[in-house]
């Protein structure tokens, strides 16, 4: 668990040298991680929540009534600043615009989901959400404060491992075009979850290579992977 008071500060001191440090470095190991002190109002959170449900709750006719241009989903704007941006390339010692000059203005690079997983009577039976990575570069999810179910295969003996629910924080996740992690959602029989996840893609003709300045110079063939654009990253998984 992570505070982000000190990277919300800006003063880019040891505290929060170490913030990003923490995040890197978790990121490395688990690939995920949890933030508290991320500075969104709690009403604005319970606010969403609520909304959430009311829209599961609609009777289906109403749902579909929804529409969608050009079969995108719907825009939002941004209401908090762009304070957490540049953690990644400070904690890796990179220009702070290697990764933020590749997330430009585009329809296509973001997007939401919802999910709420309906207590199950045979849990041990069922899955909310199969094993799975995310695509994108980046997931930060609000989970249900009360029920668990996130759960993350950890790396060096293959266990699943549940994230506990803590109110007020949002869990980080690093997707495919990082090196991500398998997850899942499991389901129980007492009560039902709700989950949102908040996606974030490059845009479609960003070119994805690993950064040179963490290469070792051992040989001109050090890199494990090709350099990929999104677009075609993005084909690839669809095909």
């Amino acid at each position: 668990m992570i505070s982000l008071c000190k990277v919300i500060e800006g003063n880019k001191d040891d505290n929060y040298r170490k913030a990003c440090h923490n995040m890197v470095a978790a990121s490395e190991k688990w690939g995920f991680f949890k933030l508290i002190d991320h500075g969104v109002k709690f009403e604005i959170i319970e606010n969403m929540k609520n909304m959430c449900n009311d829209l599961f709750d609609l009777p289906m006719e109403k749902k579909m009534k929804g529409g969608r241009l050009n079969g995108l989903p719907l825009g939002y704007s941004a209401t908090n600043p762009d304070y957490g941006k540049n953690w990644t390339t400070d904690g890796l010692g990179l220009p702070s615009d290697f990764f933020s000059k590749n997330f430009k203005e585009e329809k296509e690079a973001t997007m939401i989901r919802v999910n709420r997983y309906p207590k199950c009577p045979l849990p041990k039976k069922c899955l909310g959400l199969g094993s799975h990575s995310d695509p994108p570069t980046l997931t930060i999810l609000l989970q249900d404060d009360e029920v668990g179910g996130l759960q993350v295969l950890r790396p060096i003996d293959d266990q699943w491992v549940g994230i506990r629910p803590v109110s007020n924080s949002f869990v980080i996740n690093i997707g495919d075009t990082l090196e991500s992690v398998v997850h899942r959602a499991v389901v129980n029989k007492e009560k039902s979850r709700l989950s949102a996840a908040y996606f974030l893609s490059p845009s479609s003709k960003v070119t994805i290579e690993s950064p040179p300045q963490l290469i070792p110079p051992i040989s001109s063939n050090a890199k494990m992977y090709k350099p990929f654009t999104w677009g075609d990253f993005r084909k690839e998984l669809l095909s």
